[in-house]
C-alpha cells in the first residue's frame, strides 16, 4: 500500500491523550508539533531532560493546547515506568496513544543502547498495554514503535544499534496478533537516515568513532525531521494493525515483512495446519 491510498481509512487524532516517549527529540518534536495541529486533546512527553526552548516551540503551536511533560529515564525499569504511566492515566482518564520514540545509536557502551532502544521499549509498552487492554477492563488504544530502517537492513557498522531496532520491529508485530482480545492495535514506523543529532559523536561497538554524519552526506542520502514527522503522522493515521511502515527521504512505504516459519497445529477440523490463522 502507498502512502497515496490511506485517505479512506485515516484514524481521527483529535481528542486524544497521547504519551510520546522522547518527545524533544528533532523527529519527536516535528511530530509532537504535528500532533497538536491535528487537535489532540492532551499530549504527555516523557523525557530524560527538559528542553525550554522545545517546550516553548510545541506550545506556540495551538495556543489552546498545552503540552506537558515528565521527566523519565526509558532505563529506570519496569517498576518506575507502571509509577509514571500510572500517574498519566489519572491525569487524563485514560491513554488513548503511546509513541515511543527515544532512542540512542551510540554502541560504545552496549548495555546502555540496549537497555535504551530495546528494554525501555518493551517496558514502555507492557505497561500502557497493561492499562489499555480491554480483557482487563481498558478502553483498548494504539502503540507506535519507532525503529528504523537498521531493521530492515541491518547496518553492519551499527550491529548492536540494528539489534536493538530489529527486536523492535518483532516485538510489536508479535504483540499485533492479540489485537482481538486486547482492542490495541501495533504498527512500528521505520525511519530513514534523518537530520537529527541522534548520529553526532556515534561509536561502532568497537569502539571505534564512526562519523555516520559526516559521510551521510555523500554515501547516506538523509531526509528532514518534517518530512519524517510528516510520514510518520501519516502511517499513524492508516491505522493498520500489525503493518510496518519506512518513511525514508521523505517518502512513506508499508514493507510487507514475510514469515518463513509457522508451527505446526490442528486447526478446527482436527487436521494438521501450519497457516498462521489456524487456531
Amino acid at each position: 500500500m502507498s502512502a497515496n491510498n490511506m485517505e479512506e481509512v485515516l484514524m481521527e487524532l483529535t481528542g486524544k491523550n497521547i504519551v510520546y516517549v522522547g518527545g524533544f527529540g528533532g523527529i519527536g518534536l516535528e511530530t509532537c508539533k504535528q500532533l497538536l495541529q491535528k487537535g489532540v486533546a492532551n499530549l504527555m512527553i516523557l523525557g530524560k531532560a527538559w528542553n525550554e526552548s522545545a517546550y516553548k516551540e510545541l506550545n506556540s503551536v495551538d495556543p489552546q493546547r498545552v503540552c506537558q511533560f515528565i521527566e523519565f529515564d526509558v532505563t529506570c525499569g519496569l517498576e518506575r515506568t507502571r509509577t509514571v504511566f500510572a500517574q498519566i492515566a489519572e491525569k487524563f482518564g485514560n491513554i488513548d496513544m503511546l509513541i515511543n520514540g527515544a532512542s540512542i545509536s551510540d554502541e560504545k557502551d552496549y548495555n546502555l543502547i540496549i537497555a535504551t532502544n530495546f528494554t525501555g521499549t518493551i517496558n514502555a509498552t507492557l505497561v500502557a498495554y497493561d492499562l489499555m487492554d480491554k480483557s482487563r477492563g481498558g478502553k483498548g488504544g494504539v502503540v507506535v514503535n519507532i525503529s528504523s530502517v537498521a531493521a530492515l537492513t541491518p547496518f553492519h557498522v551499527l550491529p548492536i544499534y540494528s539489534a536493538t531496532k530489529g527486536g523492535i520491529l518483532n516485538f510489536t508485530r508479535a504483540l499485533a496478533h492479540l489485537e482481538p482480545k486486547t482492542g490495541i492495535t501495533l504498527y512500528t514506523i521505520c525511519p530513514g537516515i534523518t537530520d537529527t543529532k541522534h548520529w553526532d559523536n556515534v561509536h561502532c561497538f568497537q569502539g571505534k568513532y564512526l562519523g555516520l554524519k559526516e559521510r551521510s552526506r555523500h554515501a547516506f542520502p538523509s531526509q528532514s525531521t518534517l518530512d519524517c514527522a510528516t510520514n510518520i503522522i501519516k502511517a499513524i493515521q492508516a491505522h493498520k494493525n500489525g503493518s510496518t511502515w519506512m518513511c525514508d527521504l521523505g517518502q512513506l512505504k508499508m514493507v510487507e515483512i514475510k514469515n518463513f516459519w509457522f508451527p505446526n497445529k490442528e486447526n478446527k477440523n482436527g487436521e494438521q495446519c501450519c497457516k498462521p490463522e489456524c487456531g
